[in-house]
């Protein structure tokens, strides 16, 4: 056989596993995955095709998705990859993504939109946070092995309420880390930017995540003009002031 036949006879394989693929049932195909998922996954709900599809529920380790869709790009299929938009409603917010898949396990997210209530995220991280909303945006996000190895994006609060002393009511902060990390260091640390879009208390500094979930954060903190009184008070608690009149805070933890 010679090799314009080879080839052709490889396009219309093909093309007819796509077209199988095009017509088998979502639910028949995440059936049949659900044997070899773990425990801690688990989904209901599935609708559509291996192309188009959704489903209702998702339950990751705990974390509860809904209304998941997706739609497949099946040239990706021959390129050996898996590319796809996503759209789901994660904690009352909403996030779509395009993500692709590599053979070698390598997960590439761009144009990644997310956005919804604050105060859901802040509980399943024991965060006393008890308003306000979150936007993140992330340009692009390549993950090998567990970990980033690229990341470029932000992630902005916003109307957080400075509760000092148990006030719910009083003044809002916003705040925003910006990562320009378009390849990540041998070590594995992303670095961000920390600062704020307004409120009565100025933010600056940066925070450090490191392989496997941990975190360090430096950040400078300082009342503006007009500040209300109790908000001077907190942050005198973090220390003596510097020359500009800002105190400096350290944490470190685990995500």
């Amino acid at each position: 056989m010679t090799r314009r036949r080879l080839l052709y006879a490889g396009a219309g394989l093909a093309s007819f596993l796509l077209f199988l693929l095009a017509n088998i049932p979502a639910a028949a195909l995440t059936g049949l995955l659900g044997s070899f998922l773990p425990d801690n996954i688990r989904f209901s709900g599935v609708d559509g095709t291996f192309w188009v599809g959704s489903v209702q529920s998702v339950n990751i380790n705990g974390w509860q998705f809904s209304e998941a869709q997706w739609d497949l790009n099946p040239a990706g299929l021959l390129l050996g990859r898996l590319s796809t938009r996503v759209k789901v409603r994660v904690a009352g917010g909403d996030i779509t993504t395009d993500a692709t898949i590599n053979l070698s396990g390598t997960i590439t997210v761009r144009d990644l939109e997310a956005n919804g209530p604050l105060q859901p995220i802040a509980t399943e991280f024991n965060l006393p946070v008890s308003g306000g909303r979150y936007q993140v945006q992330i340009s692009e996000l390549t993950i090998a092995d567990g970990w980033p190895m690229s990341l470029v994006g932000s992630v902005r609060v916003a109307g957080v309420p400075l509760n000092i002393f148990g006030d719910s009511a009083g003044p809002k902060g916003n705040y925003a880390a910006e990562f320009d990390n378009e390849s990540v260091p041998q070590d594995g640390q992303l670095t961000g930017m920390l600062s704020d879009d307004g409120g009565p208390v100025e933010v600056g500094g940066n925070i450090v995540l490191m392989p496997p979930n941990n975190y360090e954060l430096q950040a400078k903190l300082k009342a503006r003009p007009g500040a209300p009184v109790d908000i001077a008070q907190a942050l005198s608690l973090a220390g003596p002031a510097g020359p500009d009149g800002s105190r400096e805070i350290s944490l470190a933890g685990s995500l």
